[in-house]
């Protein structure tokens, strides 16, 4: 009799979806090996929003206790004009942090990868430096050939490989002599408008010592034509910020521009001497910089079906793309995981060997569930980088306009988000625990 090989899920990337991918797994008993090119957490400069519907999942996961001691709620808000006025103060985090007993915050990215990672009980599922270079499918499962020359047999493969997904342009070079339309959508799928140099940077007291510190719990915006700022203050005397540029000329996937080091260095001096927050100008966080970059915001949701018919999916930035200012991206990256294993999980439980036409249902009923979760956040997102660039004389108007909204309204916006949020349906719901 030939030997029973139980379900196993091959992870191509190991950012924030395809590291929440694995730990979802192994919580539901899900057998995994994840792939990532490089090192897990590297040290990039960037940080992450984490919101109260993600915080939710990694409290399932156990792994947001790990994590709190990383992270300064953002209480407070000040939003500065380009003249430098303080022309709009709120509360609204606070408020919604009251309600639903979770905050929002930011930290570094590399920290949270590294909880992610550590919390992986097998490490030996992890494999990194390590990458994707093709794929097979037979109708037993998926052979994913590396670029060390292994082979790597699975059921499904998952792929959470980013923006510039290897995967989907392997899916998308077996089309391509059969339809122009869907490789277009795979190979096209994203826009960008605008450009963002991010970094972290010591919150000292400047290069003279006679700049005070950042206070924690406070993030900063500023507005300016067709620029903009956010800085915030986290745990380690660390400065989160972000200066964000609108291109002269919008790009189109896959020719959206790749900047370097220098170009960034260019954007600073150009726009350096702009206030990012009080006492301190873009150019000084740049001067005392930890790590720094500059990327295109690339935007949009990937037309036309997120799996290639067979045993490979697309999650996370693979298939939708949010420009930065809104701080939504890494959290639906994490609502997809939750969509796709939410799924997975019941299916699993009937049988170990389900059909091929199972699992494409499955992967259909994900992105069923997450596509109107990603044309939202897109949106909201894309409304959010051009109203705080100023970027029309409409949004020029509301801007003026926008310290007579009242807070209770934002309040309720940002609820109306987060309430429809996916979270981890076979583990135990947190919210029912904390109730009782």
């Amino acid at each position: 009799m030939a030997d029973f090989n139980p379900f196993k899920v091959i992870i191509a990337g190991g950012g924030v979806a395809g590291l929440t991918v694995a730990n979802a797994l192994e919580k539901a008993n899900i057998d995994f090996i994840m792939l990532e090119g490089r090192e897990v957490a590297p040290q990039l400069g960037a940080s992450i929003c984490i919101q109260g519907h993600t915080i939710k999942i990694l409290e399932q996961l156990c792994v947001w206790e790990k994590l709190r001691e990383a992270t300064v709620p953002i209480l407070d808000r000040q939003h500065y004009d380009e003249n430098g006025n303080l022309f709009a103060t709120s509360t609204v985090f606070k408020q919604v942090l009251d309600k639903t007993k979770r905050p929002i915050v930011f930290m570094e990215r590399r920290v949270c990868l590294e909880a992610l990672f550590n919390n992986i009980g097998d490490k030996s599922k992890i494999r990194t430096h390590t990458r994707v270079v093709s794929f097979s499918e037979d109708d037993s499962g998926v052979t994913v050939t590396t670029d060390r020359g292994e082979s790597v047999r699975g059921s499904i493969l998952i792929a959470a490989d980013g923006v510039h997904s290897t995967v989907r342009q392997l899916i998308a070079d077996t089309i391509s002599a059969k339809g122009h339309e869907r490789y277009s959508n795979l190979t096209s799928g994203f826009t960008s408008g605008y450009r963002v140099v991010f970094g972290t940077s010591s919150n000292s007291l400047g290069k003279d010592g006679t700049k005070p510190a950042l206070p924690h719990g406070v993030g900063y915006n500023t507005y300016y034509r067709n620029v903009s700022g956010i800085a915030t203050a986290g745990v380690n005397d660390i400065v989160f910020w972000f200066l964000f540029v609108k291109e002269d000329t919008a790009s189109k996937a896959p020719d959206c521009p790749r900047y370097t080091d220098t170009d960034a260095a260019a954007t600073i001096e150009e726009y350096g001497g702009l206030l990012a927050c009080p006492n301190y100008t873009f150019r000084d966080l740049w001067e005392t910089r930890i790590k720094a970059g500059m990327v295109p915001m690339e935007e949009g949701v990937l037309q036309g079906p997120w799996n290639n018919g067979g045993r490979v999916v697309l999650v996370g930035d693979a298939v939708h793309k949010t420009t930065v200012n809104a701080g939504f991206g890494g959290n639906l990256a994490v609502e997809g995981v939750g969509n796709i294993v939410n799924e997975l999980v019941p299916l699993l439980q009937r049988t170990q060997t389900p059909a091929p036409e199972d699992i494409v249902a499955v992967f259909d009923r994900y992105e069923e569930k997450q596509r109107p979760r990603a044309d939202l956040t897109v949106k909201l997102s894309n409304h959010t980088t051009r109203y705080e660039s100023m970027d029309t004389l409409f949004l020029r108007i509301l801007r003026w306009l926008s310290p007579w909204i009242p807070e209770w309204y934002g309040v309720k916006l940002i609820l109306s988000y987060l309430e429809p949020a996916p979270f981890l349906r076979f583990l135990p719901d947190p919210d029912i625990h904390k109730a009782r």
